[in-house]
Formats: C-alpha cells, structure tokens, sequence
C-alpha cells in the first residue's frame, strides 16, 4: 500500500516553492516530501501547507523555498506498521491527516502511505 521509489514526490529544502508547484499537483499525491542529499526527512509540504500560506502570504509565497513552509515534524510510520495502524494514526486527535511518510531506521524516506491508497484498499 506504500508508495515507493519514482511514484515518491521529493523536493529539496531550498527548493523555491515556485519550481515545485507542478510537481505538487502532477502525480495526484498532494504531498512532498522534503529530503536532503541523503534522503533523510526534513518534513513534508501538502496543498493544505500551501492554501495556507498563500492565504498568509499572498503573491510573497512565490519568493519562499519549500524549506520555510514546510511542516518539520510531520507523523511518520517505519516499515513495518501495519495498514490498520496507519489508518489509525492518520485519524487520531487533534485532526486527521492525509499523508503518512515511510522512515526506516536512518531517517531515511523510504515511501509514504495516503488516506486514499489506505480507504482505495478497503481499509
């Protein structure tokens, strides 16, 4: 249920937010995931981080990097968590969330799990 490898949406933390726009939207995933050289997490940028910040910054949010908007402690699951636990992960308090980044033991993205791959499945 995890995607993996080309299906993965990665950016870099100084990556102008511009420049990644439509990578944002091509692959119908709504989330990037922020990494550095070493594909250890940095966060993650969804389109709710962006309507956010566009609603706050306005035509100023195309001079911003991706690093400065992204949320730096998103929820991440390993490897081995069972779908029924991600699902309950994303629904716990205080909101609901839509993407779940796969981190192994380096720190390392290695996937990411959705809300629609999860509910898509039968979950």
């Amino acid at each position: 249920m995890m995607k993996k490898e080309d299906e993965l949406l990665v950016c870099k933390e100084g990556d102008m937010i511009i420049e990644q726009l439509v990578e944002l939207t091509s692959k119908g995933c709504g989330c990037l995931l922020v990494i550095d050289d070493d594909h250890h997490q940095i966060g993650t940028f969804t389109d709710g981080d962006l309507r956010r910040t566009l609603k706050a910054s306005g035509e100023a949010i195309f001079k911003l990097t991706v690093g400065e908007m992204c949320n730096r402690n998103p929820g991440t699951i390993g490897p081995d968590t069972m779908a029924d636990d991600a699902m309950q992960k994303m629904e716990a308090p205080p909101s609901p969330i839509q993407f779940l980044p796969v981190i192994n033991g380096q720190n390392q993205v290695i996937g990411i799990v959705t809300l629609h791959g999860l509910v898509s499945a039968g979950l």
